[in-house]
């Protein structure tokens, strides 16, 4: 499996950034996001991957101090969960948001367990996955290695979008993705947060600061550490002039609902369902034919295309 060129099928890219409800314990909000919201994800068309990324707190000690770039991010501006979304065309997209389920029932579920978000589209074909020697077109869980979303502050309000694109995929993202110790590397451009999409019936989107992200990098390494090299093989200078902060939240966990077009175990029937089915070893669950017996053949089916 390359999942890299499996990803890179994909034409756009769907980026939410999350904030629980402050009256939810934080354990309850990410099962209910999970097993609960995330499963209509899986049975809407169009989707060719969607996963879910779990986030802790921002980690400004991963960097080495330069005065030109912050590196602190307000506790209350820091998002917890980011669901990330791949489409392979405008008409899957399309066919996405006309079903009930986006349309309609998602939307209004969001309140159910998020206080604030934040839904961006990619620029089409700009969100790239440059290097994946991990492979795992499906996880779930902790990652097998450091794995961090890195988000990108413009220096200026008004930066050109497409400079700052450009910068970011071409002078930052391309020249660590070659780094040996880098194991997973996918860029994500941005859109002006003003542009949000996708809003959700009495949830704010709004970003709650006034610094929002420009683009994005899902980081894998090999270790932590690894990242002061990464920043030593970048011009700081030229860093500075197009950036005024980054922030760097860990991912604790990944949970892969849709993969190339199809749901996974995990979308289709949840995470303690699938947990449970492993520990028992009821590996005849997991047969296609009982599986399309219990949901249905075009639900196990997804998109039902054939691998790019």
């Amino acid at each position: 499996m390359d999942t890299a060129r499996e990803e890179n099928a994909a034409d756009l890219a769907l980026t939410a950034f999350c904030w629980w409800r402050e009256d939810l314990p934080r354990s309850v909000a990410e099962t209910y996001w999970r097993d609960v919201h995330g499963i209509m994800f899986a049975r809407a068309p169009g989707l060719w991957q969607y996963r879910q990324l779990r986030l802790a707190a921002n980690r400004p000690d991963l960097w080495p101090a330069d005065p030109r770039i912050s590196f602190t991010a307000p506790f209350a501006a820091q998002p917890h969960g980011m669901p990330h979304g791949l489409f392979l065309s405008e008409s899957d997209l399309a066919a996405f948001a006309r079903h009930p389920l986006p349309a309609r029932t998602i939307p209004h579920d969001t309140g159910n367990f998020i206080g604030r978000i934040g839904a961006l589209l990619s620029p089409r074909r700009r969100g790239l996955t440059l290097v994946d020697h991990l492979n795992e077109p499906a996880a779930q869980g902790s990652p097998r290695a450091p794995t961090f979303v890195l988000g990108f502050v413009p220096r200026e309000p008004d930066t050109a979008a497409e400079a700052f694109h450009e910068y970011l995929v071409d002078r930052i993202a391309a020249p660590w993705s070659e780094h040996p110790g880098v194991l997973r590397l996918r860029v994500e451009p941005l859109p002006p947060y003003d542009r949000s999409v996708l809003t959700s019936p009495g949830v704010p989107h709004q970003w709650p600061a006034d610094d929002t992200y420009l683009g994005w990098i899902e980081l894998a390494v090999r270790d932590e550490n690894l990242l002061t090299s990464l920043w030593a093989s970048t011009s700081a200078d030229d860093l500075a002039r197009y950036v005024s902060a980054i922030h760097t939240y860990p991912i604790r966990e990944i949970y892969t609902l849709i993969s190339q077009g199809q749901p996974t175990d995990v979308g289709l029937r949840g995470y303690p369902a699938v947990q449970t089915i492993a520990a028992a070893g009821a590996t005849a669950q997991r047969d296609k034919g009982t599986l399309e017996l219990l949901f249905g053949e075009e639900a196990v089916r997804g998109l039902g295309r054939p691998r790019h």
